[in-house]
């Protein structure tokens, strides 16, 4: 390849780096779901919000006097998900989680590939454009499969309730039709886009002008 094409690969190595920053901030950050909740038997004189990732959920409740934060952890023997087995579908969380890894996983190895086709021309296909073509293609889907599975949970389970049972139940709150996809999730939608972009530069760079020039001719 030519400096320009190099240049143009080891551009996607950023690319890369940025994809993988968005998608561990979004598995550190608190907003994959952000909702409104009002008490069912005052609501003119309550008013709260819940926003959660992966990892922590958060309550802030105004019982009328005064907002109250309360934090919980997702997992673990003291965490929700080990109590309230229902509070979100087990296997979509499973799944929105190890997508979410499995992004960052195979995005470090489209960055170290990145940098080994800038600075040398490896003879092995799945360490040269054939890699480049197939470790990003599989972070964009790995990126995707987690935006399709949070996609999946929210409408199926976090649109109609994002409270645990000591709120719903013992302090009448409710969240029905008030939550909202939150910033972390978008994190995750924004890597998507990377990754595609990413695969857009490596077209571009790969593109063989000759070749296609040729086939003009003969046609």
């Amino acid at each position: 390849m030519n400096f320009k094409k190099r240049s143009l690969i080891f551009v996607t190595f950023f690319g890369s780096c940025l994809a993988i920053a968005l998608l561990a901030a979004s598995l550190g950050t608190k907003n994959w779901v952000s909702a409104n909740c009002k008490r069912t038997e005052n609501p003119e004189k309550s008013n709260g919000t819940v926003h959660f990732g992966l990892f922590y959920y958060q309550a802030h409740l105004n019982f009328g006097l005064g907002n109250r934060p309360y934090t919980e952890s997702m997992l673990g023997q003291t965490g929700i998900l080990y109590h309230e087995r229902q509070f979100l579908i087990y296997e979509l969380y499973i799944a929105t989680t190890a997508t979410v890894a499995g992004g960052i996983f195979f995005g470090i190895i489209s960055a170290m590939m990145a940098i080994i086709n800038t600075a040398s021309n490896p003879i092995e296909a799945i360490c040269h454009i054939p890699g480049l073509y197939l470790w990003n293609g599989i972070a964009l889907f790995s990126t995707l499969s987690a935006i399709v599975t949070w996609m999946v949970q929210f409408y199926l389970r976090l649109t109609h309730n994002v409270l645990i049972r000591e709120y719903k139940d013992k302090g009448k709150w409710s969240s029905e039709g008030m939550a909202s996809f939150g910033s972390s999730f978008f994190l995750v939608v924004i890597a998507a886009v990377v990754y595609l972009v990413n695969l857009t530069i490596i077209a571009i760079a790969t593109r063989d002008p000759h070749r296609q020039g040729r086939g003009r001719q003969g046609t």
